[in-house]
């Protein structure tokens, strides 16, 4: 069975003509919910009172791990997840009371959150899970409080400002809130604490308040009233006792496993699936080795092996609950995105980091490595191939090659199982004879055609299972500190590289260094990953001084791919009367994309006028100028969507600020419609010492896990890390990764 496409002329074309029809299987019936949607460099951020505090022995002073929510999760997280992310406690700002009764510090739950994300406590990629418990009309805002009427409105405004504060760092799709279960407190006076009790409107609770609020942001809501209410039935009924303690507040060890084992199932863990014995010994008696003498708030203490029955069937109610209530998920598929509308994309998903540090020193360098940018490639209906570029921090924008991840779910990305693409050369001796230097390896572009690809007449593609790579070059001064000055024309090569992969192992089969094909001089990659033409691949690559673009055609001739026609060279851009740029720094035009839309091939530039430049060709290789636009001086990539949308990734600028990263919508001869990609200045302290670069972002749609998804990889670090004075990397420094949610 093919997959089926949408109905876009565009789509059509690139899709099941250009990529070769690729024979995969329809998407798994398998429930999305089953796959753990949290991945290695995530975080899930737990952010409430004493429940998250924890609170499960009747103290917070048990070293138990089952004594809170986080500590029975990393638990579980570690035993059934090969990179388990973190499970934490975010903690509040609270410094108790100013003489008038107001907070001290924050009056909001948003001001926290403004606060933790200026501080990195909160950042992209992260999971917020949010609790409130305790009196409704109680909770963290501006004096005079408690509130007394219009309660639910009240409650209602203060989620949203703090979802909306959130929002600016790891987007909607990645906070959660859940529901409170009723508990009747014994010793205190609580007010308000019955969140299925009516509030001062007669009708609304603050559960509805929750649940209403949820649906209208479009965030996910778990119905933790529901799941610990048949908790509750199930350990009363059995004469155990219930899942909170005597004070009729705080779950006790079993409420905190119940709601643990909802909060990751809503994530999209397959709990019912998941091993618990790590979890199992530490429930049992202190006599066998557990932690727990007696449950607080039981009536009667069960038996070790009653207490291994009880956990597994309070995890088939868990798992029956959430099954019942779509895995806990009350997101509006429909909602209006607070930042526009780009090419179709209605949201973006912000996965985050994915890579920070090289696990393994390269050979050849002794300084910090980062990984800085990204390239996707489809190797076949499962797998892709992620190949990253690593910076050797300590001086200008020195690169050291690519290490590559061959990936089923995005969660393998680690970069403990990366192995090496290229590397550098550290004993280069320039052409003219004048002296040697140190030759880095900069980020890939290249194509690749899945094993069991098929051409549009459904024969099998002769090249399935091959790709190329090139990856260009820049010399640098022995010391690695710039460029050096000294390099020619002729020393900036570009290592072609020929892949092949068997389903199993990914082999570079073969490697040259060119800087001439078919007769034209080249010395630039192209920012974008090349675009399928029937059998081969059209590439388009600059000059060494970006005083030209050229697009070539790549065929596979039954051994390896190479050149086989060259349009004509083009540019616009008009050379300075003066040039006092050293030659491995000068550019006219620079870092070409390409895209296909129905009939037509597009070439998208970044000038050093500053302008970005639109190409037209028909036939893929010959190319006129479609329009130009202001931008200045960043990198720039023209993208497709899973719509067949084009959408222009890049800042805003002026000179060597490049952040936010900003998704443009292509609208006939204009860019239109900006969306926040990721905005790392807006969301910590504009007064502090960082200025961020956020740059050479690139999009594609790939097959993975089953469906159709569009990633989008980019870089974050300083710019004292590129510009030569040699900053260290940055807490954030990493590559990064989104996902383009189209409808």
């Amino acid at each position: 069975m093919y997959t089926k496409f949408p109905h876009n002329r565009g789509m059509i074309s690139i899709f099941a003509l250009a990529l070769m029809t690729l024979a995969f299987q329809a998407p798994s019936s398998r429930a999305r919910s089953s796959h753990f949607q949290v991945l290695p460099g995530q975080r899930i951020l737990l952010k409430g009172d004493s429940i998250t505090r924890g609170y499960g022995f009747g103290n917070y002073t048990d070293p138990s791990p089952l004594r809170s929510l986080p500590g029975i999760a990393t638990i579980l997280l570690r035993e059934n997840l090969p990179h388990a992310p973190s499970f934490e406690r975010l903690p509040g700002l609270w410094q108790g009371l100013n003489p008038d009764g107001s907070p001290k510090t924050v009056d909001t739950w948003a001001a926290e959150i403004e606060r933790q994300i200026k501080t990195g406590e909160l950042r992209a990629g992260d999971w917020l899970i949010f609790e409130d418990a305790g009196p409704i009309e109680k909770c963290v805002h501006p004096a005079p409080w408690p509130w007394e009427k219009d309660i639910y409105r009240q409650y209602r405004q203060a989620l949203r400002e703090m979802a909306l504060a959130a929002e600016k760092a790891i987007g909607r799709d990645h906070i959660v809130f859940m529901t409170m279960f009723d508990y009747q407190p014994t010793s205190v006076n609580c007010g308000r604490c019955e969140w299925d009790a009516p509030l001062d409107d007669g009708k609304k609770t603050g559960n509805d308040a929750i649940r209403d609020e949820a649906a209208e942001l479009g965030v996910t809501a778990i119905d933790m009233n529901h799941v610990m209410d048949e908790a509750d039935r199930y350990l009363t009924r059995a004469g155990w006792g219930r899942p909170v303690g005597p004070d009729g507040i705080h779950p006790n060890v079993y409420g905190n496993y119940v709601m643990t084992l909802a909060i990751l199932g809503a994530l999209g863990a397959d709990i019912a699936a998941w091993r618990l014995d790590g979890l199992l010994k530490h429930f049992k008696h202190p006599a066998a080795g557990g932690d727990v003498p007696s449950v607080w708030g039981f009536k009667k203490d069960p038996s070790d092996a009653q207490r291994n029955a009880i956990l597994k069937d309070l995890r088939a109610i868990v798992v029956s609950v959430l099954r019942q209530t779509k895995s806990g998920n009350a997101r509006n598929p429909d909602r209006p995105s607070i930042s526009g509308e780009t090419a179709g994309i209605k949201r973006i998903l912000r996965h985050g980091r994915i890579l920070a540090r090289a696990a393994a020193q390269p050979a050849e360098t002794t300084r910090t490595v980062s990984y800085e940018v990204g390239k996707f490639f489809q190797l076949d209906r499962e797998n892709c191939l992620l190949v990253a570029s690593m910076r050797e921090q300590g001086g200008h924008d020195f690169e050291v090659g690519n290490d590559g991840f061959v990936f089923k779910k995005l969660s393998e990305i680690t970069a403990e199982k990366a192995f090496p693409i290229n590397r550098l050369e550290t004993n280069y001796r320039l052409k003219n004879g004048s002296g040697f230097g140190v030759m880095g390896k900069f980020p890939v572009s290249g194509g690749f055609v899945p094993l069991g690809a098929k051409l549009a007449d459904g024969k099998p593609h002769p090249a399935a299972g091959t790709g190329f790579l090139f990856s260009g070059t820049l010399t640098f001064l022995p010391d690695r500190s710039n460029g050096h000055p000294q390099a020619s024309r002729d020393d900036r090569l570009i290592e072609f590289m020929q892949l092949r992969w068997d389903g199993k192992s990914l082999r570079v089969t073969g490697r040259e260094m060119i800087d001439n094909l078919l007769g034209v001089k080249v010395g630039r990659v192209a920012l974008s990953n090349y675009i399928p033409q029937d059998k081969g691949f059209l590439c388009p690559f600059g000059a060494d001084d970006g005083s030209y673009t050229v697009v070539f055609r790549f065929d596979w001739d039954g051994r390896r791919w190479k050149p086989v026609a060259a349009g004509k060279p083009f540019i616009t851009a008009i050379a300075p009367q003066e040039q006092n740029k050293p030659r491995v720094y000068r550019y006219l035009e620079t870092e070409a994309s390409i895209q296909r839309v129905n009939d037509r091939y597009l070439v998208y530039t970044r000038g050093r006028d500053p302008k970005g430049r639109v190409y037209t060709s028909s036939d893929g290789l010959n190319y006129n100028l479609l329009f130009d636009h202001p931008n200045h001086t960043v990198p720039q990539t023209l993208n497709q969507g899973l719509d067949g949308g084009l959408y222009l990734a890049s800042n805003t600028g002026p000179g060597w600020l490049r952040n936010p990263l900003f998704a443009w919508a292509m609208r006939g001869r204009d860019f239109v419609e900006p969306m926040i990609i990721h905005d790392e200045k807006g969301i910590r302290d504009d007064k502090g010492p960082e200025t961020p670069f956020v740059d050479h972002g690139v999009g594609g749609n790939f097959m993975l896990e089953g469906r159709w998804r569009h990633f989008f990889l980019y870089r974050v670090c300083d710019l004292r890390e590129t510009n030569g004075e040699g900053a260290p990397p940055r807490p954030q420094t990493g590559l990064y990764l989104a996902e383009m949610m189209y409808r």
